[in-house]
């Protein structure tokens, strides 16, 4: 328990540094999974065109391009979203006013300890339910195989 005014007030700088620094980091995987689905719906819906021209067996590429992707974005929900335990506390002792429970500098030991508490695949696999991770890639994951049987039947390409 931090008594001297002056050690509370270091102790309230470093955890609102350590706030913000989290934060920032919490919001940069969203930037990163924006590239990601950026990547899935270009490859994925251009191999789809690209298979009426060039090949059936590009709308089955477009659905493993897209659970690729699926499954990618789903592990970095996983990595970002086991920040929030430890800025849910910082924001819950910033609320109160109660910070002298809260010890400062715990970055990776907080992350380490939802990482583990869920399970790396368990975790993953949750993710993937999530309608915010599994769109677009859904797309050409129904819509390649699709095509691909109706091809079959109507001979859009040989």
């Amino acid at each position: 328990m931090t008594t001297n005014p002056s050690e509370r007030e270091q102790k309230l700088d470093f955890l609102k540094d350590e706030y913000l620094l989290i934060q920032k980091l919490y919001e940069d995987f969203d930037t990163r999974i924006i590239t990601i689905k950026g990547w899935s719906a270009t490859i994925g819906l251009a191999a789809i065109g690209a298979g009426f021209q060039y090949g059936k067996y590009l709308w089955l590429f477009a659905a493993g391009i897209g659970l690729i992707f699926w499954v990618l974005e789903a592990m970095w929900k996983s990595f970002q979203y086991n920040y929030e335990d430890r800025i849910k506390l910082l924001e819950g002792g910033f609320r109160s006013g109660d910070i002298d429970t809260i010890k400062p500098f715990q970055i990776y030991t907080a992350w380490e300890e939802a990482f583990q508490s869920e399970g790396y695949i368990t975790s993953i696999k949750g993710n993937m339910g999530l309608p915010l991770v599994f769109f677009p890639h859904i797309v050409p994951i129904l819509v390649g195989p699709l095509i691909f049987i109706l091809n079959m039947h109507f001979r859009f390409r040989s």
